[in-house]
């Protein structure tokens, strides 16, 4: 019991601690979350957050601390194990459960998961000790009140003393569980010292015993020295799909059982000899140690040479690492200490330099991004070496780290001289190569720097995207405008009096006049009945029957108008600049119809002539000197074929977010759909980047793709080594 104690506070001074730490983290994070907000609501929520934290961080401690207790006392009671599913359920008390409740809980989970899966030999030795502590009684990951499951609980409760709102909470986790998850292996480490000072279990031992089927079971303990250490198979994977992880557990498990079916091996699968370094060790005396590779490869790593090709951006071949990595051993071995490899080592090196030598033929990344990643193959090595679950470990943030760097840099970089994905890429490979010596951390932080990064590229790129939607429906509602205004000018110009002359200076500034007030105003405002009331007026005042014989009474009428006219446009709200312009073009016209009257009014035939012949019948343009005006302002659509019909149809449904493959002039380019128009049928088509890139119309884009110029694209959703495990399998079962 009292060892048991000396475990409790030894734990909760260290994860009180780190709740403390935690909370000056988060307070940062909010502050620079609040920076980032382009609206004062949105940034309030975030200070009043901070707010939060200040005012209640002794109740949140206060609880944290209090939910610690009661899961310590409750496991020295012996009363922690989880209920039953029928003590759960209780019916009375059923009900919806709440969606922060749940997005709560999901959040938890998945720190727990994340925590489990790294520390998972480590916490299974402190659950075997702790049960020794008090007769054998079974401890369990959720049951341990040190472990992840009982701390991120205690944690949940901590924090519902804040009232936070749900996206503030989620960043909350986000934040703890970023902490928590990189410092429970130390703590965990040190409990389980505490124990093993006291003699509990010294020589435990980790294995798992695994069926014909490789499918992975429970881990057994042993008190001897056994064989080996071995870790149990990873399927956590929280960062892809479950059907993935099962996809790449099985394509792993079936690289090492092709990788264990070959004989002994003299050299790599690229070619390269293992010379003196021998394969068939077994982890004795004479092999070499984890700790022996991370110096051979560091050495080469921080060489003068290694160092300068990656800052030259010259490639780096896998068989050039795999040969410096085979000479450095050579040097540090000899037949009287450690100069064997382990069989298991060796599958190791292949299987990494196979995964980069796919990454040099990945046709999902510019070539200048295989240059700067394949870099990563000594460190990735050094820490496949070390590390037994990296290649198996989906969540392992050196795993997660190259996933995104290819994911952005297959999505972003498209040119040599891209210049912001391509140098932050660059920066993160140079820490790498000169930082990572035997500290995994460095991936961890690495990790959120780019994915702070990535989030920041993808926001701009969704911003510029809106801005272009935007833009294109302000043009589409503006040539709707036009044509509608249009229509009405023509239908008031196809009029036999109106002269030909009189109709061309009116037809584009007052078809502008109206298109301005329908699009500022709509054809419901009583603005738009107004501005159509102006030109109903304009319109009869060129009509040579308004024209008056009298110089001075036309004067006079003209200028009536005018004034009339100008109190109209200032009453929509019209430009007074553009206004001038209108009443110039108004004033011609008139000018044009009174001259025709009295040009009309001399040559009017005498009543004798009109009387005496019957004239014969005249066009509208030998009665007025008109022609007809009127334009056919839709053209009708193109005859289309019955494939191409179809496609048509296909087209009114298809999503926003597709994206298509347009084959122009030797060259493809994938573009996303962000946009298109039920109305004009047009679609818009923006790159990654979110700039508009092409319009196509309905009909346009069923013709390019019955003609097979316009597809639409399938981008691939698997990640980089997922890919890379699929194309070494494909490769050792044509070699097997």
């Amino acid at each position: 019991m009292e060892l048991l104690s000396n475990c409790r506070d030894h734990a909760h001074k260290f994860y009180g601690d780190l709740l403390l730490a935690a909370e000056k983290t988060i307070n940062d994070v909010l502050f620079e979350q609040a920076e980032r907000c382009t609206n004062n609501k949105e940034q309030q929520r975030y200070f009043e957050a901070m707010q939060q934290l200040k005012e209640r961080s002794g109740a949140m401690h206060t609880a944290f601390r209090h939910e610690l207790g009661k899961s310590f006392q409750a496991f020295i009671s012996g009363h922690e194990e989880e209920q039953t599913v029928e003590e759960e359920i209780d019916i009375g008390k059923l009900s919806l459960v709440q969606r922060d409740e749940l997005e709560d809980e999901l959040a938890i989970s998945i720190i727990v998961s994340k925590a489990n899966s790294r520390n998972s030999e480590t916490l299974w030795k402190l659950n075997k000790r702790m049960a020794a502590t008090r007769g054998g009684k079974s401890v369990t990951d959720e049951s341990n009140p040190f472990g992840p499951h009982r701390i991120c609980e205690a944690l949940q409760v901590g924090v519902g003393e804040l009232l936070l709102d749900n996206k503030v909470r989620i960043i909350f986790y986000k934040q703890l569980g970023k902490i928590f998850v990189i410092s429970f292996a130390k703590e965990l480490d040190a409990l389980n010292g505490i124990l093993v000072e006291k003699g509990i279990l010294p020589n435990l031992r980790f294995s798992v015993i695994k069926s014909q089927q490789a499918e992975p079971s429970a881990p057994v303990a042993s008190a001897e020295e056994g064989d080996s250490e071995q870790r149990p198979d990873d399927t956590e994977g929280l960062v892809e799909s479950q059907g993935s992880i099962t996809h790449q557990q099985d394509l792993y498990n079936s690289i090492r059982a092709l990788q264990s079916a070959v004989g002994n091996r003299s050299q790599t699968a690229g070619g390269v000899s293992f010379g003196k370094v021998q394969t068939n060790g077994r982890d004795g005396e004479d092999s070499f140690s984890s700790m022996d590779y991370a110096l051979a490869l560091s050495a080469i790593q921080q060489s003068k040479a290694f160092l300068s090709a990656a800052a030259l951006n010259r490639p780096l071949k896998a068989e050039k690492v795999e040969e410096n990595f085979i000479d450095q051993l050579s040097k540090q071995g000899d037949k009287n200490s450690r100069h064997k490899m382990t069989r298991g080592d060796a599958d190791t090196v292949d299987l990494v330099g196979m995964i980069f030598r796919y990454m040099l033929d990945d046709t999902n990344l510019h070539d200048a991004v295989k240059l700067m990643l394949s870099h990563l193959h000594t460190p990735y090595l050094k820490l496949a070496l070390m590390d037994k679950t990296f290649l198996d470990n989906y969540q392992h943030s050196a795993r997660v780290l190259l996933n995104t760097m290819a994911e952005v840099g297959g999505k972003w970089v498209k040119k040599d001289n891209e210049r912001n994905v391509l140098p932050k890429i660059k920066t993160v490979v140079e820490n790498i190569l000169t930082s990572f010596v035997d500290d995994p951390t460095i991936f961890d932080r690495l990790l959120e720097d780019f994915s702070r990064f990535k989030e920041n590229i993808e926001k701009r790129s969704r911003m510029v995207e809106k801005r272009n939607t935007e833009s294109q429906q302000g043009l589409e509602k503006l040539e709707l405008s036009r044509q509608q205004a249009a229509n009405e000018i023509e239908t008031r110009l196809d009029d036999d009096e109106i002269l030909e002359g009189a109709v061309d200076l009116l037809r584009q500034p007052w078809t502008d006049f109206l298109a301005f007030n329908l699009l500022r105003h709509g054809q419901d405002s009583l603005t738009w009945e107004s501005a159509l009331k102006v030109v109903d007026g304009v319109i009869w005042s060129i009509k040579p029957s308004a024209a008056t014989d009298n110089k001075d009474d036309f004067k006079r009428h003209q200028s009536d108008l005018e004034v009339s006219v100008a109190e109209g446009l200032t009453t929509i709200g019209y430009d007074p600049e553009a206004s001038k312009g209108l009443l110039n073009s108004l004033k011609e016209a008139q000018e044009l119809a009174y001259h025709h009257s009295v040009i009309d009014a001399v040559n009017k035939p005498a009543p004798a002539e009109a009387a005496g012949a019957t004239a014969a019948p005249q066009t509208p343009k030998e009665k007025t000197g008109k022609v007809e005006t009127k334009k056919a302002l839709k053209t009708a659509p193109p005859v289309l074929s019955p494939e191409e019909q179809t496609v048509v149809e296909k087209l009114k449904d298809i999503a926003f977010g597709t994206w298509f493959e347009f084959d122009r002039e030797k060259t493809s380019q994938q573009l996303k759909l962000a946009w298109f128009s039920r109305v004009s049928s047009h679609y818009m088509f923006v790159d990654h980047s979110g700039v508009k890139q092409a319009v196509e119309t309905q009909y346009d884009l069923a013709k390019g793709m019955c003609a097979g110029n316009i597809r639409i694209a399938e981008p691939t959703k698997k990640s980089f080594m997922e890919r890379a495990l699929e194309a070494v399998f494909d490769k050792l079962k044509l070699t097997a």
